[in-house]
């Protein structure tokens, strides 16, 4: 369904003459592909650190909220900083979506997230919180860490590696960054007069950091 909604819009842009709207769509596309990509390969080696990390959920997320927030602004205005604070906006918001949903990979229950709560880890991805436990954490812990992910996860196991991130404090960091990255789109939105629309938007910030699912 998403595929054929993509084509469809490409189909539009194309018919309308709307050459940038589908320069940024399809931009994105390729950010979306490139990082899932990235992501596979660095799964199968467990080499991501966090650099790469922000660059695959800033690709693969960020990108596709960063585009309609550019998309949106370009069909209301000619004002290219109005346009680019928005573009920077959906990309603070996307950013701070997808460490927030990493998050709930260790705090979360099934019933309330709508998935299984250990699921990243199950498939063996390295998640911000996750990533700074491994880097503060001493070398024979992270071994053993990586050794039960490589191995599979049972529950008793995905207890385990919960209880080791929150030993070294990766819950408390991925927090701090999506509150930063809220803080960014929050300034982003500046560049807007007082209006319900700005005050959405707003609201969208609040609710990106607060959601439990």
């Amino acid at each position: 369904m998403g595929d054929f909604l993509l084509s469809r819009g490409l189909i539009v842009a194309m018919s309308n003459g709307d050459y940038d709207f589908l320069e940024t769509t399809t931009d994105a596309v390729r950010r979306m592909s490139e990082a899932e990509l990235l992501q596979i390969q660095k799964m199968r080696k467990f080499q991501i650190d966090e650099e790469t990390y922000f660059r695959i959920i800033s690709d693969k997320t960020a990108a596709l909220l960063s585009t309609c927030c550019e998309i949106g602004a370009t069909s209301a205005t000619d004002d290219a900083e109005l346009r680019a604070q928005m573009k920077q906006f959906g990309e603070n918001i996307g950013i701070a979506f997808q460490i927030q949903d990493d998050l709930f990979d260790y705090l979360g229950k099934e019933s309330t997230v709508g998935k299984p709560v250990g699921a990243d880890m199950k498939e063996k991805k390295f998640t911000l919180p996750l990533i700074h436990a491994m880097n503060n954490a001493p070398r024979k812990e992270v071994r053993a860490i990586l050794r039960l992910m490589k191995n599979g996860l049972p529950k008793s196991d995905i207890r385990k590696v919960v209880e080791f991130v929150d030993k070294y404090h990766g819950i408390e960091y991925a927090r701090q960054w999506a509150e930063e990255y809220i803080a960014r789109a929050r300034k982003n939105l500046a560049c807007l007069e007082p209006s319900p629309v700005k005050t959405s938007l707003e609201d969208i910030t609040s609710f990106v950091i607060q959601r439990t699912r």
